[in-house]
């Protein structure tokens, strides 16, 4: 699992919501850090990673959220959804191993035909039931980027968007 990024420019002494803005925009990033990864299934540990970065943000922003208007709900919401299609990717990609790592094993003990017709019923279900789900979330991805998702969910963060800009107030 990658390592949490660090968020630089933290200071007790500022107000929570400057301090807010520091550290959700690094989380932004670290989400986005894996954008170029998600093109291709067979990512699965990438996948994976963006799912744990997705799971970070979504937590910093829960715990931020007094700070925010109702828009910031909004962008917390389709957080929390990828999170979940991504969880659920994930949890087909974990079936599948273990399917597999058993088949393996009955076939290393000369047991393959006791529970292979099984096994071998199974994966495919699992297989198809992962791409369909990678799909509706390469879907959803798409179509974030193209509503420029990262730019106005920065600009609420970052108090650009109309609402008042975080104090610098000690």
């Amino acid at each position: 699992m990658a390592k949490a990024w660090k968020a630089k420019g933290i200071h007790p002494q500022l107000s929570y919501r400057w301090n807010a803005q520091v550290i959700l925009a690094v989380k932004i990033q670290e989400v986005y850090s894996w954008a170029e990864s998600i093109q291709n299934p067979d990512n699965i540990k990438e996948l994976h990673n963006l799912r744990i970065s997705v799971k970070r943000l979504r937590y910093s922003m829960e715990f931020f959220a007094i700070n925010y208007g109702e828009e910031f709900k909004d962008f917390l919401k389709v957080l929390a959804d990828l999170q979940e299609q991504l969880g659920d990717i994930h949890d087909c990609d974990v079936v599948e191993s273990v399917l597999s790592d058993h088949l393996q094993s009955l076939q290393d003990k000369g047991e393959a035909e006791v529970d292979a017709l099984g096994i071998n019923a199974l994966l495919p279900r699992y297989r198809e039931m992962r791409e369909a789900k990678y799909q509706a979330f390469l879907q959803r991805w798409k179509a974030l980027e193209e509503a420029d998702f990262k730019v106005q969910f920065l600009k609420i963060v970052t108090g650009e968007s109309g609402t008042e800009a975080p104090s610098q107030e000690v």
